[in-house]
């Protein structure tokens, strides 16, 4: 819904897959970083397969899933399986997909051993790349571990919206549906969102009920 004004940053990451390179993406919550992935995924399903991952589940949980989403004929995410052979089974068995697969981290808050050494085993399988969201406060000596471990990995800073970004969104927002908003009311709207993805998208939605209740 909101990524009027992130053109550049969607042109900037798929150039990144495109050479073969990780991307991780740093910004606040409600920046609206794995929304404006699940965008890119969409968009280019033709040529990427994109497998979405919470980083803060613990490794043997992160592991599991990812086996039931490379490998769902094999069932191996009904049950646990060990550390050794479900990274090796990921690094090497078979796949039936044969687009590039890009693994999303979400929510990269904190590292500590047992997932850098995840991290390193997949990075260096040279079979996957990597989309990762990274939470603002991560410490600087854990980004810069994060980044050696993503290697040719792209930082990409997602910033605040301009006011004239969500304007125009407001704009084609109150046209598309159609909501009559006169101008003085698009620009409190847009002050309230304060630059924020996802401000917008609740405004947009109780604004968009409101209507609907009022109609």
């Amino acid at each position: 819904m909101c990524f009027v004004g992130r053109e550049n940053d969607i042109v900037q990451i798929k150039e990144v897959l495109t050479e073969g390179n990780n991307v991780i993406i740093l910004g606040k919550h409600g920046i609206g970083r794995t929304n404006l992935i699940r965008h890119i995924a969409k968009t280019t399903k033709d040529r990427w397969r994109f497998i979405f991952m919470d980083f803060s589940r613990t490794p043997g949980e992160i592991r599991n899933h990812l086996l039931s989403k490379l490998f769902p004929m094999q069932e191996f995410g009904r049950r646990h399986t060990e550390y050794r052979s479900s990274r090796f089974r990921i690094a090497t068995l078979a796949l039936d997909d044969r687009r590039k697969h890009i693994l999303v981290l979400n929510n990269i808050s904190k590292l500590y051993t047992q997932k850098r050494d995840s991290l390193r085993y997949l990075a260096w399988e040279k079979r996957f790349q990597f989309v990762s969201t990274v939470e603002s406060f991560l410490s600087l000596n854990d980004l810069f571990l994060f980044r050696v471990q993503m290697n040719l990995s792209i930082l990409i800073m997602l910033q605040y919206l301009t006011t004239s970004d969500v304007v125009h969104f407001i704009i084609q927002l109150s046209k598309e549906h159609p909501l009559g908003w006169t101008e003085v009311r698009i620009k409190n709207l847009a002050e309230v969102t304060g630059g924020y993805p996802l401000r917008m998208r609740e405004i947009a939605l109780r604004e968009l009920e409101q209507s609907g209740m009022d109609h």
